[in-house]
């Protein structure tokens, strides 16, 4: 069980690793611009490749690894069927496409498991990129204006 004090060590640590991204000797809109290519990275259908997406991208740009290594976990063992499902979701309704899943065990088969991994799998990979792209604009944005703020106030502005 994931109790209260493991909660309060986990959220201590997370606190601790996003203080050292923000206090990196690199300009804001590079650790903005590294943090939305983790997000951008996670976001990818390619599991057990996205930390190298990660670093080819930031080295490609020149920007700063460790925030897009943390953007990158946001895919993890407890998030990845919520935003696979979710991303497939949005990719299906950006291709027109309509895919009613009736489950019972009794109609499984290795043809309906291959018909169903057909169908989906195109929604799948462009509802991953898609929601990626967006969320990594997004989260461009806000960490800029985290870091901008957070320095402003504990930095007077300037790189740590």
């Amino acid at each position: 069980m994931f109790n209260r004090l493991k909660r309060k060590k986990f959220f201590s640590k997370w606190m601790e690793l996003m203080k050292q991204m923000v206090t990196l000797s690199v300009p804001p809109d590079k650790l903005a611009l590294s943090y939305a290519i983790g997000v951008f990275a996670g976001f990818t259908p390619y599991i057990g490749f996205q930390t190298y997406i990660g670093l080819a991208l930031t080295t490609l740009f020149k920007a700063p690894f460790l925030p897009a290594l943390i953007g990158i976990n946001i895919t993890n063992p407890i998030t990845i069927p919520l935003i696979f499902a979710f991303t497939t979701k949005i990719g299906m309704l950006f291709l027109g496409i309509e895919f009613d899943i009736d489950f019972t065990w009794k109609n499984v088969s290795f043809s309906t498991l291959i018909h169903a991994g057909k169908t989906l799998l195109l929604p799948f990979i462009v509802g991953t990129h898609l929601v990626g792209i967006i969320l990594s604009v997004f989260t461009y944005f806000t960490v800029y204006y985290i870091v901008k703020r957070y320095r402003k106030h504990h930095t007077g502005g300037r790189y740590v």
